[in-house]
């Protein structure tokens, strides 16, 4: 009976000596029992590393075993406690139901219940209290402490009564792990395995307060324990402080030591590994100065610089994750072709395993390297997993439709992708949702679905419903067991083969050799069942709604994980700085040293955070770590991983994250180039190494790419052109280098539709709306798109802008021919009846529009009362602005197509092609003044619009224009008495907007709901569309600013430059322009022009709001592509070019911005 300790820092051969001795002892005292006890994860290894070392190639009577297998091998032998194990899975499940139980008892997180991450921080918190041995009286004594901090009283008065609830379920039945080692130490007297054996405890950092008390036994009953520990003499020989470097091994030495002098155990001489050899260097290092320098010097206070070149370290900076993988990929094939290291030889550590763990794997999977992700994967990502979850969904949300196509596009259903596409959008376009339109047919039609797609939509809603409903309908009892719910799971799981249909998806995985995605699905249904078995037998007799129940599921689902072992030998190993173990490592990758990842940005802990622990602590009740503390735990767990390679260490770091923002280099960084001053950090930009980079990317196509899209610059690169040269000798290869030349240096000669194929497409009549012009004008590409293949986003059952503005639209119209078979007109019209009446009209238009979405929510119910308010301030601000003036309303929503005869609407392309333009007018204002009438559109928009003349002049809004000339010559033709002149095209945005109550409300009101757009400047015209410029004779009133049209007058009584007005003669410029430019237009449009050449003006682009951008291929990253620039001109440029003819450089295919500067 005796402690020894085997002490030495990193590399100096601690276990090496160890194993060394045992196996020597074993030999010779073949009788005795050895064990030696490690980590979990580091069980296999060391059996590995001691039949290696074994002369006899094999373990005999030395056992390698973790304290939970020891725990097991003593029970088997003494006798087991009858308790079941209650595991992480399981106290999740049974926690979750704990805590809604008492959810009414809880002060403080009662609220919390439903939270993500709740119950899996809550079995955290239950785990340290068992693994500590915290009584509830401690936290009695505690909270009775606590004067003015009630926030954590209510706390520690929930987490005893979730503990004392979880401590009731448990009694006498089950058994948590962390209480396991408790249960086995009685035990411990009575083993013959314990007894007289020497035992060895090797590769732990630290220990539990249960693990301290099982040691204290077994050193009492063991002939001999020795613990290896990671420290040197003289850092044993400092004084201990939470900050030091090996505070953690100063620790468990004083600890145990402490433990042998109260049990009276002899405390045996240490062995220091340094007195071991001459040289004070440990062993691991003896031919690398380097590492043996950074392992002498790294976290301490004290440093000895290394001035000398650091060969065998690299510092690298990456511009994102992707290029630092794409580096450490360069980097292992360089290593393994040309220097002759294994895969096994290298590994990969990260502070950040999910989204490095995710890059390398997605990597070495393309590069076809070996590799093992030692991190155990979710299930919660898994098809079959889904699965249950949007089953369950489907049931508590009823049939909503994030349920039933989460469901449906696990592709375990049986329902081909096509069919599910169809069903989606239309069950989307037609608001679908219950269990009664589910069950049956679907009969209506949406507006986008032909007849005949409805037969195989019914087909796949009836394969759904046929395997679903069966579940539901066991579900839909309203007191069902835990037992009937996991049940009718398991029935759906068979009913749907899943277990076969999972089995196929291994055999794919496996034969596109992504060998984790294959064990994962060959595991992931016996994890679910064996799941299932553990549900119902902790909580099988408890009912609960629904709901609830896939609440408790889906909490043991997040701890149910996926865990994968090696599949091969010759592999790197890609882990976490703290869960993985390497051995017998050469070559060590450290990516993601950024700052968030070193050190890890601490938890703010949904139960007890940082504050709260320092507060027990100072209490003297002790729990795992605060996040200070762990900071220093993490540097020594840096020190290990980094003192890990024999030959090579390799830091990384990016500089942009996954959304572009830039990131920091961690403090290791700075800290090793203390050490090292003559040490750089490599910069992605610095030139490459021409052999690593044809390694490094499969078959060098990123490089190559890379130089084509830089070409001419790349020409320079003599590795391009050595990459270049070798690609076009190979027959095969070549083939691919012209594909990509073709690709990179695509010239968009927009070649578009042959002509006939345009004929064909859109016929020798080019009919549609000024719209459609509008967008040929934005881009020809979108036009083709959404008139020539006629592409449109998916249609859904929701209420959209332009639905909102159809029903102001059909209410305005509506209103005015109410108001024309009334008594009143806009001038005399009440405000209670107008009120009244457009409430009425709302109503009328909603119930015209289809007003089944209008009371389907109360958020629909709520827009329609905002749709009154808002057109009940239209209608004030209207009479209003029709009071102030003398022009009168004459239509409203004003059609016309080419069965009006009119001129304007058909204009010849070529002798057999043309253009047939149809329209509708918000609104038409007259005035009669002798033998002239005067013309004024208006148009309603319900969002936010604002005329802008270069804008018409592009192109880009010509809609009011173009109606203007219609409604001027459908007049001439009707009233050819009288002379038809321009007074304006204007917009009315409807809103009800915010003003400031200090001034004049009404007032300020109506200026903000003035029209805008451009009107005619004669003086006349302009008082007679506001009569506040009248003056009882010629000219206008100085200083006014109308309320009602966009112009105002300057102390002269003139119009200022701000004011937006044009002459008859420029006004009807403006109509000659457009009627001009929209032939052109259909000219190109017949002509086959689809290329995609959006534009650009200022900074507003043509793809700013473009559904189609995402499938045209226009990238300003390839020279072929560019924006078509249209540069803004003033007022007067643009008459003077309208007035000229217009340069072709000026249309909407060639306006560029440089062709204006040419000109000038």
């Amino acid at each position: 009976m005796s402690l020894k300790f085997i002490m030495g820092r990193s590399g100096s051969g601690k276990s090496y000596r160890l194993y060394h001795e045992i196996i020597e002892k074993s030999m010779e005292y073949p009788d005795s029992g050895y064990l030696v006890l490690v980590p979990e994860q580091f069980t296999l290894q060391t059996q590995k590393d001691i039949v290696t070392m074994h002369p006899l190639k094999g373990t005999m009577n030395i056992d390698i075993l973790s304290f939970m297998r020891l725990a097991y091998r003593i029970f088997d032998e003494t006798g087991k406690d009858n308790r079941k194990v209650l595991e992480d899975t399981g106290k999740t499940m049974v926690l979750r139901k704990l805590v809604a139980n008492k959810k009414e008892e809880l002060r403080f997180f009662s609220h919390d219940v439903n939270k993500q991450g709740f119950a899996e921080e809550l079995k955290s918190l239950i785990s340290e209290i068992c693994q500590y041995s915290i009584r509830m009286e401690d936290l009695d004594r505690v909270s009775a402490s606590l004067l003015g901090k009630e926030r954590l009283k209510d706390k520690l008065h929930d987490v005893k009564v979730i503990y004392e609830a979880f401590q009731e379920y448990m009694e006498n039945n089950y058994i948590t792990a962390e209480e396991i080692l408790e249960a086995l130490i009685p035990s411990i007297g009575r083993s013959e395995l314990i007894k007289g054996s020497i035992i060895c405890l090797d590769g732990f950092t630290g220990f539990t307060p249960s693990q301290y008390r099982l040691l204290t036994e077994l050193m009492k009953y063991a002939r001999m324990v020795i613990v290896t520990v990671t420290i040197g003499k003289d850092e044993l020989r400092e004084k201990d402080e939470p900050y030091k470097l090996f505070h953690l091994s100063r620790r468990t030495v004083d600890k145990l030591s402490k433990i042998a002098g109260e049990e009276n155990i002899p405390l045996e001489e240490t062995l220091f590994m340094e007195d071991c050899f001459k040289e004070k260097i440990p062993r691991r290092y003896l031919k690398n100065k380097e590492l043996a320098a950074l392992e002498e010097n790294i976290f301490r206070y004290r440093i000895h610089t290394f001035d000398e070149p650091a060969k065998n370290i690299v510092l690298y900076g990456a511009r994102n994750i992707e290029n630092e993988v794409n580096s450490i990929i360069c980097n292992i094939k360089t290593l393994v072709r040309e220097k002759g290291y294994r895969y096994q030889e290298i590994a990969v550590v990260t502070g950040d395993i999910a989204s490095y763990g995710r890059e390398l794997k997605k990597g070495f999977e393309r590069e076809g390297i070996p590799f093992f992700l030692d991190s155990k994967r979710d299930s919660m990502s898994n098809p079959f997993v889904e699965l249950i979850r949007c089953a369950l969904m489907i049931v508590y949300d009823n049939f909503s439709y994030e349920g039933v196509f989460g469901y449906l596009r696990t592709g375990l259903t049986g329902i081909e992708r096509e069919d599910i596409d169809l069903l989606e959008n239309y069950v989307l376009a037609l608001g679908i949702r219950g269990k009664k339109r589910w069950e049956e047919p679907f009969s209506r039609l949406s507006r986008r679905t032909p007849e005949g797609d409805l037969t195989r939509i019914n087909e796949a809603r009836k394969k759904f419903c046929d395997t679903f409903l069966p579940f539901y309908e066991v579900l839909s009892n309203k007191s069902l067991t835990v037992t009937d719910y996991t049940k009718a799971l398991y029935e759906l799981g068979i009913r749907l083969e899943a277990p076969g249909q999972l089995a196929d998806f291994a055999e794919e995985f496996l034969k596109e050799n992504r060998l984790s995605e294959e064990k994962e699905y060959r595991q992931v249904y016996a994890t679910v069942i064996a799941l299932y078995d553990k549900l119902v037998e902790l909580l099988g007799e408890e009912r609960m709604p629904p709901r609830e129940y896939a609440q408790v599921l889906e909490a043991g689902l997040r701890e149910a994980k996926v865990g994968l072992i090696p599949p091969g030998l010759d592999q790197i190993v890609i882990g976490d700085i703290e869960r993985t173990r390497l051995k017998d490592i050469k070559i060590l990758f450290f990516a993601g040293v950024n700052d968030g990842n070193i050190p890890k940005k601490p938890s703010k802990g949904l139960i007890l955070n940082d504050g709260d622990r320092e507060v027990l602590e100072r209490e003297k009740v002790e729990l795992a770590p605060t996040g200070k503390q762990e900071i220093y735990t993490e540097r020594f767990y840096l020190y290990l991983n980094l003192t890990k390679p024999k030959d090579m260490l390799y830091i990384t770091f990016s500089k942009l994250s996954e959304d572009g923002k830039k990131l920091l280099p961690a403090y290791l960084i700075s800290d090793i180039r203390k050490i090292f001053p003559a040490l750089t950090v490599k910069e992605e930009e610095e030139e490459r190494d021409a052999v690593s980079d044809i390694l490094s990317i499969k078959e060098g196509l990123d490089y190559l790419i890379e130089g084509l899209r830089n070409f001419p610059d790349s020409r320079e690169d003599l590795l391009w052109q050595e990459l270049f040269q070798y690609y076009y000798r190979e027959e095969e290869k070549r083939k691919e280098l012209l594909r990509l030349v073709r690709a990179v240096f695509y010239i968009d000669e927009e070649k578009g539709l042959q002509k006939k194929a345009a004929r064909e497409l859109y016929g020798e009549k080019l009919a549609g709306s000024v719209t459609r012009f509008e967008k040929f004008a934005e881009c020809a590409f979108a036009h083709f798109a959404a008139y020539g293949l006629e592409l449109s986003e998916r249609e859904e059952y929701r209420l959209s802008a332009p639905d909102i503005g159809n029903i102001f639209h059909k209410a305005l119209e509506l209103f005015s021919r109410k108001i024309k078979d009334s008594e009143y007109n806009w001038h005399t019209i009440p405000d209670e009846v107008r009120e009244s009446l457009g409430d009425i009209c709302v109503e009328e238009a909603v119930k015209d529009y289809g007003n089944l979405i209008f009371t389907s929510t109360k958020r629909y119910e709520a827009i329609v009362r905002r749709a009154k308010r808002i057109l009940n301030r239209t209608l004030w601000a209207v009479c209003r602005q029709i009071r102030k003036g003398d022009f009168e309303p004459e239509a409203f929503e004003l059609y016309f197509s080419d069965r009006t005869s009119l001129d304007t609407l058909t204009i010849p392309v070529s002798p057999e092609e043309s253009i047939s333009l149809t329209g509708r007018i918000d609104r038409l204002d007259t005035y009669e003044e002798g033998d002239k009438l005067f013309l004024r559109v208006v148009d309603y928009k319900s969002g936010s619009v604002s005329f802008d003349l270069n804008s018409l002049y592009y192109g880009l809004q010509i809609q009011l224009a173009f109606y203007l000339g219609a409604a001027m010559e459908l007049f001439y033709k009707d009233r050819k008495d009288k002379e038809v002149l321009p007074a304006g095209i204007l917009y009315y945005n409807m809103e009800d907007p915010m003003v400031d109550r200090s001034e004049d409300v009404e007032e300020s009101i109506l200026k903000a709901l003035k029209m805008n757009g451009i009107v005619n400047s004669d003086h006349d015209i302009v008082k007679h569309q506001d009569k506040s410029f009248e003056t009882g004779g010629e000219g206008i009133r100085p200083s006014v600013r109308s309320d009602v049209i966009p112009v105002e007058s300057n102390k002269e009584g003139e119009l200022t430059k701000r004011s937006q007005g044009a002459s008859t003669e420029e006004i009807l410029l403006l109509l000659s322009h457009v009627r001009t430019m929209v032939g052109e237009m259909g000219k190109h449009i017949l002509d086959g022009s689809t290329g995609a050449k959006p534009y650009k003006m200022a900074n507003r682009t043509a793809c700013d709001y473009c559904p189609y951008k995402d499938v045209c291929g226009f990238d300003t990253k390839l020279k072929s592509f560019e924006y078509k620039k249209l540069k803004i001109l003033e007022k007067e440029e643009l008459i003077r070019r309208m007035r000229k003819g217009g340069e072709k450089e000026d249309g909407v295919d060639q306006g560029t911005e440089e062709g204006h500067r040419d000109e000038e």
